[in-house]
């Protein structure tokens, strides 16, 4: 267990402090110009905030889910806006790799009863996987929502990268084992760790053409049934 959540930590503080090295530099080009420009130096700081926050936010969520006396942070949870929001915070390192985002979101999907940080960290985690699938050559990132018949919220998470290990498929989801020189092995097992215990679970299957798709599933609220009045 303190091997899982050194690694888990390791692994998720990686994506905000990178944000935080190159908003720096963004906010040191800002300030060497002349005459100065102010405004992009003060948006570049207020990232940087935003960023060491969220380190913050990711180090005491995994902590707390490696603790069984941990206090239950879930409250509603709207998808599509945690997507979008996420999007925007990785639109730089999408645009730095070439790759196109694509969103494909079903409209009125009922919110979910969830911790938002630690969803905000299985879809970051998903799509930074997606995107270094596509490094080489860039490509297209598709994210995608719907409600199915058997009331589960799915989202898709798709891409036109390098595909899957077919040998090691089945192992993909397992604690330490990684097909990258630089990877811990623990970004899609925290994911899958996650998404079963908001009651979910997770898969990866190879795409037709290029590249793969990663799904994931939520149960979704069901709504209370009326009490039906009978007439003396």
């Amino acid at each position: 267990m303190l091997g899982e959540l050194a690694a888990s930590l390791a692994h998720e503080i990686k994506q905000p402090l990178t944000a935080i090295i190159l908003n720096a530099k963004a906010c040191q080009h800002w300030i060497d110009q002349h005459p100065s420009n102010t405004e992009q130096a003060r948006a570049s700081t207020k990232r940087i905030e935003q960023d060491g926050t969220r380190a913050i936010e990711v180090i005491e969520r995994v902590r707390s889910f490696y603790k069984k006396d941990a206090p239950d942070r879930r409250e509603p949870v709207d998808l599509s806006q945690l997507i979008q929001e996420m999007i925007m915070l990785l639109h730089g390192e999408a645009a730095r790799n070439s790759v196109a985002v694509r969103l494909e979101l079903a409209d009125d999907l009922p919110k979910v009863m969830a911790d938002s940080v630690q969803l905000q960290q299985v879809l970051i985690n998903l799509v930074l996987n997606a995107i270094e699938a596509m490094r080489e050559g860039g490509g297209e990132l598709r994210i995608g929502s719907q409600l199915t018949a058997d009331g589960n919220l799915v989202i898709s998470v798709g891409d036109t990268g390098v595909g899957l290990p077919a040998e090691n498929l089945e192992r993909i989801f397992d604690p330490f084992f990684t097909t990258k020189p630089e990877g811990t092995g623990m970004g899609l097992a925290l994911t899958r760790s996650i998404v079963e215990s908001h009651g979910g679970r997770v898969w990866a299957v190879g795409n037709a053409g290029p590249g793969a798709t990663f799904h994931f599933a939520l149960p979704a609220p069901t709504e209370p049934k009326k009490g039906v009045r009978l007439k003396a």
